[in-house]
């Protein structure tokens, strides 16, 4: 039986999915493309298939892969400083696992990157480990709203793996949303010449160390004990991934008292020292990096109204897909919706600035694919979603977003600027 080819977005799924397929020719392409690299034959030769229930372990780490192999009990660091505990998840560059700081006695997470990873940071094509060190360094870079590097070393790898490098950090909840204190993280990032680039509820943590004590992470672990999925199949072995544990939600009370923090450097930038211009899924692509022109730590305030929009609805604002009625491609059905969401065309000045221009555009800069242009306001984008705002909320809310989405990088709001929204301030 052939299995399906996967696709980008099930590369990128999310730690609580399970089942990856991993076309062993595919992954290598997506991961180089990724990093920038040249791409790969898109030939498609007899190559074996591996399906993993989590991180692909056994791939080597000169074909894009190299995850740690690991398990808990397992010493890292100077002086075996570290004891892992438990696997809390995985993404498509690293495991984080929970770890006893036997020095400090306390708990913290390790982010232990691939091989491959490891070293793209190494060449400073990723930048992860630079952006910790920066903020660490600089005044500017001091904040409780981003996430803070406690220790860094790299670990031998087996096999193929390679070398790991381990980004030791406080533990966090994740998945929780709290707008104001990303803005405040985005805020010190950019005194620090630093663009994330990856804005999104997804890297909006929670400071676990608020309410959680040594003594009951002790506990939850004895009570939550690491398991493994059944070995399988990799590609000179058979391996056993191990289950990705996370902690319990917290209470309305936690949340009223505890610290969120901007997380997920994986992606960042230095303004003046951009290594890619891949940045950003597609439908949260800003329009001066979707058309080739110059993108600059904007990039994360646009970003940011996106995910206004999201976390009040549940829901993505830009929804780039192929119409075949309009013989359109998706970056297309993209900038048409920028227009009509926005309320703007997009300026010649602009456009003249941006290599895909004329891609997309005539020489008036009417967009090619699309004739008729129905305005669709934040407040019905909103209301269409089955959103219900007081007027206050979607006043506040939509003049935020109008003050983030505007299509020339500009005339966007700073995140200072933004702090200072009333609709924004605790």
């Amino acid at each position: 039986m052939v299995r399906p080819r996967l696709s980008c977005k099930v590369l990128r799924r999310s730690l609580r999915q399970s089942s990856l397929v991993i076309p062993f020719v595919c992954q290598t392409r997506l991961m180089y493309s990724a990093a920038n690299q040249c791409p790969v034959s898109d030939e498609e030769p007899d190559v074996p298939h591996f399906t993993f229930s989590e991180e692909p372990l056994g791939l080597p780490a000169s074909q894009g892969f190299g995850y740690f192999q690991g398990s808990p009990g397992l010493s890292l660091g100077p002086s075996n400083r570290f004891k892992l505990q438990a696997k809390l998840g995985f993404g498509t560059a690293s495991s984080v696992w929970l770890a006893r700081d036997c020095i400090d006695d306390t708990h913290v997470a390790i982010k232990i990157l691939t091989g491959y990873a490891t070293q793209l940071n190494r060449d400073r094509k990723l930048r992860e480990l630079e952006v910790f060190q920066r903020l660490s360094s600089t005044s500017e870079g001091s904040s409780d709203h981003c996430a803070r590097l406690l220790a860094q070393f790299f670990h031998p790898g087996i096999d193929d793996d390679g070398d790991h490098l381990c980004l030791v950090t406080e533990l966090f909840w994740s998945n929780l949303q709290d707008a104001q204190a990303t803005l405040q993280g985005i805020a010190r990032l950019h005194k620090c010449g630093i663009a994330h680039t990856d804005i999104k509820p997804d890297n909006i943590m929670i400071d676990l160390g608020c309410h959680w004590t040594t003594g009951a992470i002790d506990h939850w672990v004895t009570e939550n004990p690491p398991r493994t999925y059944l070995p399988e199949r990799s590609l000179n072995k058979m391996v056993s991934v191990f289950v990705s544990q996370s902690f319990p939600p917290p209470t309305l009370d936690e949340l009223q008292s505890c610290n969120f923090k901007l997380a997920d450097f994986s992606n960042a930038q230095f303004v003046s020292e951009q290594t890619t211009d891949d940045i950003t899924p597609l439908g949260l692509r800003p329009p001066e990096v979707v058309l080739g022109g110059e993108w600059n730590e904007s990039v994360d305030i646009w970003t940011f109204g996106c995910m206004v929009f999201t976390l009040l609805t549940n829901c993505p604002l830009f929804k780039p897909m192929v119409s075949a009625e309009h013989d359109a491609s998706e970056i297309d059905v993209l900038l048409y919706q920028m227009i009509i969401f926005c309320g703007e065309f997009f300026h010649e000045y602009f456009l003249q600035r941006c290599r895909r221009s004329l891609d997309y555009f005539q020489l008036d800069c009417r967009p090619k694919k699309f004739q008729r242009f129905v305005r669709k306001p934040f407040e019905k984008c909103i209301s269409d979603s089955g959103c219900i705002l007081n007027p206050v909320d979607m006043l506040g809310a939509t003049d935020v977003m109008t003050k983030c989405l505007r299509l020339d990088p500009k005339n966007r709001a700073t995140a200072q600027e933004l702090l200072g929204h009333p609709w924004l301030m605790p």
